[in-house]
């Protein structure tokens, strides 16, 4: 996740957006807290009917449960063996080359989408299933770290939630609306930019491209706090916010909806009007820091993220959905 400037913790209500970051950006008071209004409460997240809701709700089909080791051997591979992954660096270009074979070894076809940032070259990942809609719903990922930083939760956890979930749902019908995008360039570069890589796929996507997109759910950071931040940076659409939220909080999830700054790849979406969306779990001491590494994150708080993404899959999206969300 890009610099977030004097953040408080996730559990307060307050908010700050970067202080770099000039567009679109919330008042200096922060987060705005959603009402969830007649939003059922559902249980909470390890109840017994929450737990077999997450592991196999009615409808899930052939839609097989999120695994923790296998997402944590994605996040040991990233943060560990690789380690630092800043933009144009040889370690992004090595956290590239793994995503890309492990989404090759579950089925997809990827193409590597290269672009010049800080005097080299970056590039986005880019999987989706054979004959799945051209333009579906985005979940994507920042694959790079910020300069000394093996970045384990920010953000080797989100690239490991959209890794495990391609397991899941490969050779299945939701497979057809998604598609997976490992982004780099998300952190600020010496050229003070950010977001360079999601920016670049939605530049390439054409002015049919952009109004045709279903939309787009960023995961950042999702592996050391709770309960789990849904949103938008305030710029675009917020309808897939509100049903991501909506749908996770009725599952039982602890969940809290907030308005960001331009904080994550979902800017870029935002901002060409496509509906877009944040999963964060939140401010946390290891942040942009040599300490974020794969012992200091929470594997639970992973697993809890990769469920809630499973579960959305399994009772939102399908093509209902993308008909609603390409009419914002």
């Amino acid at each position: 996740m890009s610099t977030l400037v004097n953040v408080r913790s996730a559990r307060v209500a307050s908010f700050a957006c970067a202080l770099i970051v000039v567009a679109a950006c919330t008042d200096a008071s922060g987060g705005v807290q959603f009402d969830p209004g007649t939003v059922a409460a559902g249980p909470r997240e390890g109840s017994p009917s929450t737990t077999q809701g997450l592991g196999g709700e009615t409808g899930s089909g052939s839609i097989a449960a999120f695994e923790r080791p296998r997402a944590m051997d994605h996040i040991r591979a990233l943060a560990g063996r690789i380690g630092v992954r800043v933009r144009a660096t040889d370690g992004e270009r090595r956290g590239a080359r793994y995503i890309k074979r492990r989404f090759e070894d579950l089925g997809y076809r990827v193409f590597v989408q290269k672009y010049s940032v800080d005097g080299g070259t970056s590039r986005n990942v880019v999987a989706r299933w054979p004959g799945a809609r051209r333009y579906p719903i985005v979940l994507g990922a920042h694959m790079d770290s910020v300069p000394s930083s093996p970045g384990a939760n920010d953000n080797a956890s989100g690239v490991a939630v959209l890794l495990e979930v391609a397991r899941l749902v490969r050779d299945t019908e939701q497979a057809g609306f998604l598609k997976f995008i490992a982004f780099g360039s998300e952190e600020f570069g010496s050229d003070g930019r950010h977001h360079v890589g999601s920016q670049v796929f939605v530049n390439r996507l054409g002015d049919k491209g952009r109004r045709k997109m279903g939309g787009m759910i960023s995961v950042d950071m999702v592996a050391d706090g709770r309960p789990l931040i849904i949103g938008t940076s305030g710029i675009g659409p917020d309808v897939l916010a509100r049903i991501l939220y909506r749908k996770l909080n009725r599952a039982g999830f602890s969940v809290t909806y907030r308005t960001l700054c331009d904080c994550s790849d979902n800017g870029p979406f935002e901002r060409a009007g496509i509906p877009a969306s944040f999963m964060w779990s939140g401010d946390e001491p290891n942040y942009h820091d040599s300490s974020d590494t794969v012992e200091n994150m929470s594997p639970a708080d992973l697993e809890r993220t990769g469920k809630a993404v499973r579960l959305f899959i399994v009772r939102a999206v399908d093509q209902a959905l993308l008909d609603r969300l390409r009419r914002y």
